[in-house]
């Protein structure tokens, strides 16, 4: 039986006897043995003797898989440290690894080990602020505690450089483990691909991209493999290797699974390193898997343009419903005003009102509720959230200020976005063609390539690219007459504006 196996045996055993209520609180998720053996394997470092870090190791599965590839390759020399602070798990990893170092000594395989229980980033405090030298592993391999923490917490302190908003460890884990690697070290790690976008996480991105070279990434096309039998986690889940070094990369190769068994790849694509990684301000992560992918982020990226440079912005719907329902109305009266939710999308306009249990379609207008209100406008709405199952991520209807020609000012619920013009009244051929860009299948899918969660954010909208003011407005008058824009007429009235007209200017 090879050390992985036995491990995973053994750690089966052990979460028989632990709730995933309790490993929840403290971000513990095991590792199944599919992808811990896929992980072993993705390693290539080239020597006779390793120095390995696995912070976070919990029962060792993962530096379990690695040893197994390790000494599949000949290598005789091993050291481990393994940092655990969970108390309870402690005695099966020191099991575990007596467990193996038995074994290797059969095998004449020279192994140490250090458990170290102790807190990972606090523990390496004056490795990350540079007070003493933190180059030191040749192999960092981590399963991370997903976990949300505290601004003011240990770890967010140690390294609050790279901390915007609320940080969650994995990322901590993932920087601390990339720092401790000497040059040419080798980083692979599961974690969420949340990191890939939005701003929580921009400052992280760009220290990890100045470190660290992407060389794969593996995608999973369904969210309940990587949990396992254990633990179901609904977070779409990437494992990615990198490499310490300063030496440009020319290629990132992308593969995906339908489930845990990785080695059974449905698609594997090479893809250049600069359409995956941004150089930009926002220093994205784009994770194509296909040529058709490639070719839609060089379509989108050509254009120069955003947002807020053409005099647009997108934001949050103002009103959160559980904190304000004191000032919410099922039926409208004088002193009162139009309350927005996503459920007021129909086709491509607003519907209102609609009769949803429990969605009351009125806010009171009081001085109190000011501050919940925005000025009758013309505006683009784009739903905040989807399931994971609904085609489409970006939906969006259009909201014409005439028709809402009998109220003073209107109000949007959270659970939508809305773009609105800065300065002035949206033109009509403005809105039809932001309409036209987002309800097409080239920025949805592009926004999926950039972001695998279910969530719109307004970051990331505002950030990607738009062409110009001019070709909006073209694109617009062109879609003005239409009555059902969908998304193959959205995607027909893109290609004639940039595909067709090129191709007619020219002949």
């Amino acid at each position: 039986m090879r050390l992985v196996e036995e491990v995973c045996a053994k750690t089966q055993e052990y979460l028989q006897t632990v709730s995933k209520a309790t490993r929840k609180t403290i971000g513990q998720f095991f590792t199944p043995v599919s992808i811990a053996d896929y992980m072993g394997k993705m390693q290539s470092y080239q020597n006779n003797a390793v120095y390995v870090l696995d912070p976070g190791a919990g029962s060792g599965i993962l530096s379990a898989a690695l040893i197994d590839n390790l000494i599949s390759k000949g290598v005789k020399h091993i050291e481990v440290d393994l940092y655990e602070n969970n108390q309870e798990i402690i005695p099966l990893l020191e099991s575990n690894f007596r467990y193996i170092l038995n074994q290797l000594q059969t095998e004449g395989v020279a192994l140490k080990y250090h458990i170290i229980n102790k807190n990972f980033i606090e523990e390496n405090h004056f490795e990350w602020t540079g007070l003493l030298p933190s180059k030191r592993y040749d192999i960092v391999i981590s399963n991370p505690p997903y976990k949300k923490i505290g601004k003011s917490a240990v770890e967010a302190s140690v390294m609050s450089d790279i901390v915007y908003g609320q940080p969650n460890l994995y990322f901590l884990f993932m920087a601390m483990g990339a720092k401790l690697l000497k040059k040419g070290g080798e980083f692979i790690y599961i974690v969420p691909r949340s990191f890939s976008s939005g701003l929580y996480f921009s400052k992280f991105r760009k220290w990890f991209f100045s470190e660290m070279r992407i060389t794969n990434l593996h995608l999973f096309t369904s969210r309940e493999a990587v949990g396992g039998t254990h633990d179901n986690v609904l977070q779409e889940t990437i494992i990615l290797k990198a490499v310490k070094t300063d030496e440009q990369t020319p290629s990132i190769i992308i593969s995906e699974s339908v489930d845990e068994f990785c080695a059974k790849a449905i698609n594997s694509y090479t893809v250049n390193y600069d359409t995956c990684v941004s150089d930009n301000d926002h220093a994205f992560l784009y994770i194509p898997t296909s040529e058709q992918d490639a070719m839609i982020l060089d379509f989108v990226n050509s254009w120069n343009a955003n947002l807020p440079s053409l005099g647009f912005k997108m934001k949050t719907g103002l009103l959160v419903d559980f904190r304000e329902r004191d000032w919410l109305e099922q039926t409208p009266n004088s002193n009162t005003v139009p309350l927005l939710w996503a459920y007021n999308f129909h086709g491509q306009k607003v519907r209102f009102p609609v009769e949803v249990p429990g969605k009351p379609q009125y806010l009171k207008d009081e001085p109190s509720t000011k501050r919940l209100q925005m000025n009758k406008g013309n505006y683009v709405l784009l739903k905040r959230f989807t399931s994971k199952e609904e085609k489409r991520r970006l939906q969006c209807v259009l909201l014409f200020e005439d028709d809402f020609s009998d109220y003073r000012s209107i109000s949007t619920e959270n659970h939508l976005n809305f773009i609105t013009k800065e300065n002035g009244r949206m033109l009509q051929e403005e809105m039809y063609g932001l309409y036209v860009l987002l309800n097409s299948s080239y920025l949805d899918r592009y926004f999926r390539i950039l972001n695998g969660s279910t969530q719109v954010n307004a970051t990331e909208i505002n950030s990607i690219p738009f062409p110009s003011i001019g070709i909006i407005k073209e694109i617009g008058c062109n879609a003005m007459g239409c009555l059902d824009l969908n998304e193959s007429l959205c995607d027909a009235i893109i290609e004639d504006q940039f595909i067709h007209k090129q191709i007619r200017k020219v002949m």
